[in-house]
């Protein structure tokens, strides 16, 4: 049962980091755009959509509730975390803000 707890800490904080960050590259990309409030709405909705797509990467397939753990911690769960975060933070930094500057 402890280990499930740690379980749940490490993809609850996997979770928070990737859409903190997500928020982060959003909102620095749009401020240059737009106003800033603006820019922090569109933020917020990217990093919801992180948040909510990176928390059912980690749901196990046959979850019932109370019988099975609520997450289930996974090499390939987290890899995907990684990839998605690692393409935007490419997305946002490189290839768009390269794009908008000609």
């Amino acid at each position: 049962m402890e280990n499930a707890n740690w379980d749940a800490i490490i993809v609850q904080i996997i979770v928070l980091t990737a859409s903190i960050i997500t928020w982060k590259l959003v909102k620095d990309f749009y401020t240059r755009r737009f106003h800033k409030l603006v820019a922090h709405l569109i933020a917020i909705a990217t990093a919801s959509f992180m948040l909510i797509s990176t928390m059912t990467l980690f749901v196990p397939r046959n979850y019932q509730r109370g019988a099975t753990a609520e997450f289930e911690l996974s090499l390939s769960s987290v890899i995907i975390v990684i990839g998605m975060v690692g393409l935007l933070y490419i997305l946002f930094k490189f290839i768009l803000v390269d794009r908008s500057s000609k």
